[in-house]
């Protein structure tokens, strides 16, 4: 194994284990493995084990490593390290990052007095070790937890004054006395760049919690702050004071007993803005804005504005009303989530750059901006009143519309221009009048079960020369397509999904669809057959999946004439039993999916034989496959790939040496399957991988398993155990 021999070099300086490309059997690597590594390497100077190694636990003998700077164990399983790592004095960086499942520091920490670099993002600490503020040379600490009785408290981080990039302190409803908080001396720290100051629970002191948060106000040079969680019921001053000129992103999340916001348009560089989870919030007015003079307009320098979850929100006031077109002024995207009181936007503001506008569960929400001369993409959600979308850009392109009771007055003066639109969860849609839309290129309808028609006339559609793609999925009333097919020139996607009822494809695709490349159909029972003429001659991906119907007349597919046809999937059927056999598939094919035949007994050599150019074969959830053909696959391919045959027995007498072009075998679920093939596998394979299949794992266990020797060329070879 790669340790043992990194264990003969005794001299080693640099271990760094990425992950097991060449021999993955056992589960993590013990602790015998790793207390004779670092017994061993004494000399090493960086350390770091990958997450694929399954490390949850250090030996005490890592202290026997005085020489090592640099240890990552970032995403590893490890819950604690020992109090030996405290014993490595010359250590400077340590790298914890996802570590999930961490939820202790060494004790004595505070003895690491040469480390610089601390990163303990996204793990489970809740409290550090006591006298942190001894590691005085530490430049990067991403957080700082506050224990409630033990550990550092938090007039520790005052000593650090050399942090610098990220600081995230958590548990703040942990401090008692809020004259600690000052002892923090953040506003001291002028190389920090993001704060983000966390409070868990609830208090009933919001008096106690406004002087925490008063306490630590950071340098004016900070760029990025978030609160969350705080509990006082107003922001400090210095929250939206206009001194705090570097300020690029501002993040207020569940303060749920503030009742106004700060002025925080007097911040003149913010550009992303996010508010959420404020429930006392009713009104947004002046306050809001500041004072801001006709040579500096509120929020001159936002460019992303975020409401969401503001339960009691209903009004929101322009800044005066003197001036309707000062603020905002390059406000691009607006996002309005989850506030269902809400009635009205900005009725009297002017937003000269706004291209992407989505408002979602604002079910009280009657009107829009009327002035929006600049916007290209809209999305509106879960609103039960109508919203009016006429005076929006002539220039919108993309518009996205979901769990609407009324559509009518928003697709009104809309699709003239639109150029992308979506229409999810609408029961009110009985009909698209695809024929009204003669900019559209991109159409998709989901979970509209009304839907019945894709004309609002019931007459043959015009040309619709625009159209690119068109995505219909969960509609079950929708039968078929206007009459006289879809003359549509340029489309080259068509994908529908659960679509219960339909019955037949537009017509004379041949010929109104030229350009068609991709058809996927998925979950259409009902569909008989493919139109007269077949398919477009241009097609290049076909997938056909729980279509019953369809694939039991496969033999009249004629997919034999489309000669630009690479990739087919076929699925979810019971009554095919051997493939291909009548379904005559083109040479040019290249990557051929067969997935959930559940009757599927047999692969058909000669049909598989006759695609002279596939590279890539996927047999996936075939039940009652017992064998591959024993005149061998194709030896055209480079990627085979054996999923979920529960009955697969074997792998066929002629194995895969004359596979001289594979290079990628994955093998995975097939619990019956006895052995590899007689013959070793071919030289030019250069990833193995096997997982879920207990006979193969015996028997490919490296030198000692009975089919070792045919596998031990591969260069990267992945055995993953069976649960």
């Amino acid at each position: 194994m790669i340790l043992k021999g990194a264990c003969e070099a005794r001299f080693l300086r640099t271990l760094l284990l990425f992950n097991r490309s060449h021999w993955q059997q056992g589960r993590h690597i013990g602790n015998g493995v790793m207390n004779n590594l670092f017994l061993t390497l004494k000399c090493l100077r960086a350390l770091s084990l990958s997450p694929d190694h399954d490390v949850v636990g250090l030996p005490n003998s890592i202290g026997d490593l005085k020489h090592l700077r640099y240890l990552s164990l970032s995403a590893t399983s490890v819950v604690r390290l020992p109090d030996s790592v405290s014993t490595l004095y010359n250590l400077q960086t340590l790298l914890l990052h996802e570590c999930n499942d961490l939820i202790e520091l060494p004790a004595s920490m505070m003895k690491l007095i040469n480390l610089c670099h601390l990163d303990i993002t996204k793990t489970k600490l809740q409290e550090m070790p006591s006298q942190l503020g001894k590691l005085t040379k530490l430049h990067k600490l991403t957080d700082f937890f506050l224990g409630k009785q033990s550990g550092s408290s938090i007039n520790e981080l005052g000593k650090l004054q050399h942090l610098r990039g990220t600081l995230r302190i958590w548990n703040l409803q942990n401090v008692m006395d809020a004259r600690n908080a000052i002892k923090a001396n953040l506003k001291g720290k002028q190389l920090l760049k993001e704060l983000e100051l966390t409070w868990k629970g609830d208090t009933n002191d919001s008096l106690h919690e406004r002087l925490i948060l008063e306490q630590l106000q950071p340098h004016v040079n900070i760029e990025c702050v978030s609160i969350v969680g705080y509990m006082g019921t107003r922001f400090p001053d210095w929250i939206g004071d206009s001194s705090f000129s570097n300020i690029v992103s501002l993040k207020l999340i569940g303060c749920k007993y503030c009742s106004s916001l700060p002025p925080l348009g007097q911040l003149v560089s913010l550009k992303d803005l996010l508010i959420k989870e404020l429930g006392e919030i009713m009104v947004v007015g002046p306050e809001f804005y500041g004072s801001c003079t006709s040579m500096r307009k509120p929020f001159g320098s936002l460019e992303i504005l975020t409401f969401e979850g503001m339960l009691k929100w209903h009004e929101w006031f322009f800044y005066s009303e003197d001036d309707v077109g000062g603020a905002f002024p390059r406000l691009q995207k607006l996002y309005i989530n989850c506030c269902p009181d809400l009635t009205k936007v900005l009725p009297n503001c002017q937003l000269p750059c706004l291209t992407a506008l989505e408002i979602r569960k604002c079910p009280q929400l009657v009107s829009l901006l009327p002035s929006v001369p600049s916007v290209l993409i809209v999305e509106v959600e879960d609103n039960t009143r109508e919203v009016l979308l006429e005076k929006l850009s002539s220039g919108m392109h993309s518009l996205k519309l979901g769990k609407l009771k009324s559509l009518d007055s928003l697709l009104k003066g809309c699709l003239s221009t639109t150029e992308e639109i979506l229409v999810r969860n609408c029961d009110s849609l009985e009909s698209f009048p695809l024929d009204q839309c003669p900019k559209l290129k991109h159409v998709r309808i989901h979970g509209c079960p009304n839907l019945q028609s894709l004309s609002e006339h019931e007459v043959a559609l015009g040309d619709v020369t625009s159209l690119c793609s068109l995505d219909i999925r969960d509609c079950p009333h929708l039968v078929s397509f206007p009459k006289g097919g879809l003359a549509a020139p340029n489309m080259t996607v068509l994908r529908l999904r659960n679509c219960s009822k339909m019955k037949s494809l537009p017509e004379y695709m041949d010929s109104l669809l030229p350009s068609l490349v991709e058809i996927s159909l998925r979950r259409c029972p009902e569909l008989e057959s493919f139109p007269k003429g077949g398919l477009p001659c241009k097609l290049e991906s076909l997938e056909v999946y729980a279509c019953k119907k369809l694939i039991n007349a496969c033999s009249e597919w004629t997919l034999q004439k489309l000669h630009s046809l690479s990739h087919f999937t076929i699925g979810m059927c019971k009554e095919v039993e051997t493939f291909p056999e009548s379904l005559r598939l083109p040479p040019s094919l290249c990557s051929l999916k067969i997935s959930d035949l559940q009757n599927l007994k047999s692969l058909d050599y000669r049909g598989l034989q006759h695609l002279t150019s596939l590279r890539e074969l996927t047999i996936d959830s075939c039940p009652k496959l017992q064998s591959l053909p024993e005149e061998g696959l194709p030896a055209t391919l480079n990627s085979l790939k054996i999923w979920a045959l529960q009955n697969l027995k074997s792998l066929g007498h002629k194995g895969f040496q004359h596979l001289t072009a594979l290079r990628e075998l994955e093998i995975e679920s097939c619990p019956m399957l006895q052995s590899m093939p007689e013959e070793p596998l071919p030289p030019p394979l250069s990833s193995l991988y096997i997982r879920e299949c207990p006979f193969l794992e015996s028997r490919c266990q490296q030198e000692k398993g009975e089919d070792w020797h045919k596998i031990q060329h591969v260069p990267n070879i992945y055995i993953y155990a069976t649960c």
